[in-house]
């Protein structure tokens, strides 16, 4: 493989035999490297291969932004995902991981916070991903002194949740479409009422149907906790919300064949309680 530039001490572009370009990181391996140098095979500890050549810009600009010291954390909380929390996923995943590390800290410094409207969701529904999104922030903290709230924990979660189903899955994004499309279809006829797109909590019910269809579509049983109490007593305070669940239930069960816990069953009704709170105060 030739090298067609360093990007700095620890990553090069390189270009193989048959004109297939990939990014490759080794300690050291970009240092005094220039264009048409070779590169030995036995100093690349990891190799990143772009899809197109939008990715590849991607990834250069990536690699040239980000301080090595975000890649050294990117890694140690992924060798912590794997082997602590048994979670997973490709070396893909360090891209966006520093990406979102780096940014976090840049808002962390500037006294920015931003609200997760997934923090519950994610919580509850991917515990071993927020371990580890609450790992990545003991360590953010303990190298640059950053006190960020959970908010945090759970977007880093987020891309340890969307590597794993897009690792997972073979599912079609517009199966995925199709499904959340027909769920919020339902909603909309049993309220006699369109959603309005605009509203936060409806790009938050949104978020959620993604993470449902995907579960759904790869057959992905969620187990049931001990929130029945929880479920009874919303039902019996919102039964309109219910009484809708359970159409979406019934939809799942005929189209998919798959019978929603009472867990799922108990989110949807929070989401669409939330969604349609203004609908049904009028």
């Amino acid at each position: 493989m030739k090298v067609v530039k360093a990007l700095n001490n620890n990553m090069v572009l390189v270009r193989d035999k048959d004109g297939n370009e990939s990014i490759c990181q080794g300690k050291g391996i970009g240092f005094q490297k220039k264009t048409g140098d070779s590169l030995e095979e036995d100093r690349i500890e990891r190799r990143f291969i772009p899809e197109n050549a939008s990715e590849s810009r991607h990834f250069q600009e990536l690699f040239t932004e980000i301080p090595d010291e975000y890649w050294e954390i990117a890694e140690d909380v992924l060798e912590y995902a794997r082997k602590e929390c048994h979670v997973l996923v490709s070396d893909r995943i360090i891209l966006p991981l520093c990406d979102h590390m780096a940014g976090s800290i840049e808002r962390s410094r500037e006294n920015v916070s931003l609200d997760n409207p997934m923090l519950w969701d994610i919580k509850r529904i991917y515990p071993a991903e927020f371990r580890i999104g609450k790992y990545a922030l003991k360590v953010l903290k303990e190298r640059f002194g950053a006190d960020m709230a959970q908010d945090e924990a759970a977007f880093i979660a987020y891309h340890f949740v969307n590597a794993e189903l897009a690792q997972r899955s073979t599912v079609s994004p517009d199966e995925v479409s199709k499904l959340i499309g027909s769920v919020v279809d339902i909603v909309q006829q049993s309220f006699q009422s369109q959603l309005d797109e605009e509203e936060w909590n409806y790009q938050r019910f949104l978020t959620h149907l993604k993470f449902f269809a995907k579960r759904i579509l790869s057959r992905e049983c969620y187990e049931n906790t001990e929130d029945d109490d929880i479920f009874t007593e919303l039902s019996g305070r919102f039964v309109h919300v219910k009484n809708c669940v359970d159409r979406i239930a019934d939809y799942i069960l005929i189209e998919y064949h798959y019978d929603i816990s009472s867990d799922e069953r108990l989110y949807l009704l929070i989401h669409i309680e939330r969604v349609t709170r203004r609908i049904r105060s009028k």
